[in-house]
């Protein structure tokens, strides 16, 4: 009876599924950078791909909370520090592997607006993004249809300008970020072991001479 349920908590647990869902979100550089007010952010966990076990629902007063609290602050100071310090141990290898985290694009409706000071700059810059976002989403996508529309558009002011308009629904399966985490964690270890066979090495040629 027991091994059953350790065995359901474990199937319960890898089938985690966590669903995005952003409404409403604008981000404007036009004159300095502006975030709208009515956003809202919504974070639904299920297991078993279908069972909700977490609903959150997060918005602009919300998120000024959690950023504004001390014991946030510090941590994130401190998370910031760690990766200040381990930058050098990030490569390509590292990268790579939290490719593993997929996203499925359920929803999307994006706008961009882009402008510069050059209006060639410009002109060139809009079907470049527009070609980055069309591959990327190419991946993310695996059923397309009406909800699922990117718009860039050019701007022609003779000034920077960025304007982002995005409401989405993504979600993400915790056996990706699993996987994930086991990758990284496999890389570190060898990276580990790798420099200590080196320092190994060394002293034993050292003591050669």
């Amino acid at each position: 009876m027991v091994f059953l349920f350790i065995i359901l908590i474990i199937i319960m647990f890898i089938t985690i599924k966590i669903k995005f869902e952003i409404q409403n979100l604008k981000i404007s550089t036009n004159e300095k950078p502006h975030l709208n007010k009515r956003y809202q952010i919504k974070i639904v966990i299920y297991t078993l791909g279908f069972i909700p076990i977490l609903n959150i629902k997060l918005n602009n007063k919300k998120i000024k909370k959690i950023i504004n609290n001390q014991k946030i602050k510090e941590k994130i100071k401190q998370q910031e520090t760690k990766i200040i310090e381990n930058k050098a141990n990030i490569d390509k290898e590292l990268i790579t592997s939290l490719k593993n985290i997929k996203t499925e694009v359920k929803e999307i409706n994006l706008k961009i607006r882009i402008g510069t000071e050059n209006a060639s700059l410009t002109a060139f810059t809009i079907p470049a993004i527009s070609t980055f976002i069309a591959m990327f989403l190419s991946k993310q996508i695996k059923k397309y249809n009406d909800k699922q529309v990117f718009l860039v558009e050019p701007v022609y002011l003779d000034k920077n300008l960025l304007n982002i308009e995005i409401s989405s629904i993504f979600q993400i399966k915790m056996i990706h970020i699993i996987n994930t985490i086991c990758i990284v964690n496999k890389k570190r270890k060898g990276d580990k072991n790798e420099r200590t066979s080196n320092r190994r090495s060394y002293d034993y040629g050292y003591e050669q001479y």
